[in-house]
C-alpha cells in the first residue's frame, strides 16, 4: 500500500499525505466550521522524476522528498490519468478506519494500529526493512505477563478509542497526553515550544488561522476549566486553557477554552455518525 510506504519509509504524516480536514474549531459556537485545510496533502502535480513535493505541517518548509524509483512508479500507477487533485483521495478519518480494519484482519496490534505508529517506526528504523518484514502477522505462544496488584487497581475514564489513547482523561496528566496525541495527529494545529513546571504550563505556536504564520501563546492544562480559578492563576498571563471539560461559567473573555471532550464528541460524530 503506497500510503503505508510513504509513512514508514519516508516519515510523512497522514495529514501531509492525504491532507487535513477543511475545517477549523470555532471557540464561540464550539463547533467545527468550514475553512481552508491546514494541509492540502500530496497533489498529483507534486510528483516528479526525483520524488514528491511535501508541504510540512504547522509552518514547516515545503520540500522535495526523494523517492526510490520503484516507489515513484507505484505512485504514478496510482495517479493514472488524473492531472489534478490529491494523489491519495482519502480523508484522515477514512485512513484510520482502513488501518484498524487492516490490522484487525492481519492480527496485528489487536486491530489498534494508528497512522502515527508508522512515522514512529521510520524515526526509529531509518534504513531498516519495512514494518511488514519485521512484525509477524500472527503470534504463536504469546508470552505470559504478570499484572501487579497495584496495576489492576488503576482507574480509567470512559472508553473513547481515540487513535493512540483508549480511555478519556481522569486528571490533568491525561489531558496533557490527549492534547499531545491529538496535536500529533494534526487535529489541533499547534507547535509546542516548551513545557514548564510552573504556570503557565506550555508555550506554543498557534497555526490554526494561518499555517504559514503562527502566533506564540501560553497554555495552561486543567482537567476542569474551573480549576484555573481554584489554582489562583492570573488570566492576564495566559491565552488558552486546554481541559477535558469546560465548566467555568465566569471564565474571563480573554481566555480561550479548548475542551477536548467536546472535540472528541465531534470527531466521533464524523467517524461513526453519532457520539458514543
Amino acid at each position: 500500500m503506497v500510503l503505508l510506504k510513504l509513512m514508514a519509509g519516508y516519515g510523512l504524516s497522514v495529514g501531509e499525505i492525504v491532507g487535513t480536514a477543511a475545517r477549523r474549531w470555532n471557540k464561540q459556537t464550539e463547533k467545527w466550521v468550514a475553512a481552508e485545510p491546514n494541509l492540502k496533502g500530496l497533489q498529483n502535480q507534486d510528483l516528479s522524476q526525483d520524488g514528491v513535493l511535501v508541504r510540512r505541517k504547522m509552518g514547516g518548509p515545503t520540500e522535495l522528498i526523494p523517492l526510490k524509483q520503484d516507489h515513484i512508479g507505484e505512485v504514478r500507477k496510482l495517479i493514472g490519468r488524473r492531472k489534478k487533485g490529491k494523489i491519495i483521495p482519502l480523508s484522515v478519518s477514512r485512513v484510520e478506519q482502513l488501518l484498524r480494519r487492516y490490522s484487525a484482519r492481519a492480527g496485528v496490534f489487536d486491530g489498534k494500529v494508528r497512522p502515527q505508529m508508522f512515522r514512529d517506526y521510520y524515526r526509529k528504523n531509518q534504513g531498516l526493512p519495512y514494518l511488514s518484514t519485521t512484525i509477524p502477522l500472527t503470534i504463536t505462544n504469546p508470552p505470559t505477563t504478570t499484572v501487579s496488584r497495584t496495576e489492576g487497581g488503576r482507574h480509567v475514564g470512559r472508553k473513547i478509542d481515540y487513535p493512540g489513547l483508549t480511555y478519556a482523561p481522569i486528571n490533568e496528566g491525561g489531558v496533557i497526553l490527549l492534547f499531545a496525541t491529538m496535536n500529533s495527529n494534526d487535529e489541533l494545529g499547534f507547535s509546542v515550544e516548551s513545557i514548564a513546571d510552573a504556570f503557565p504550563d506550555a508555550l506554543v505556536v498557534d497555526y490554526r488561522a494561518n499555517r504559514e504564520r503562527g502566533v506564540k501563546k501560553y497554555i495552561e492544562f486543567e482537567f476542569l476549566s474551573s480549576n484555573f480559578a481554584k489554582h489562583n492563576h492570573d488570566p492576564a498571563k495566559c491565552d488558552i486553557i486546554v481541559c477535558w471539560e469546560h465548566d467555568w461559567n465566569d471564565c474571563p473573555p480573554n481566555l480561550e477554552v479548548i475542551a477536548l471532550k467536546t472535540l472528541i464528541k465531534e470527531l466521533e460524530r464524523e467517524t461513526f455518525g453519532t457520539s458514543r
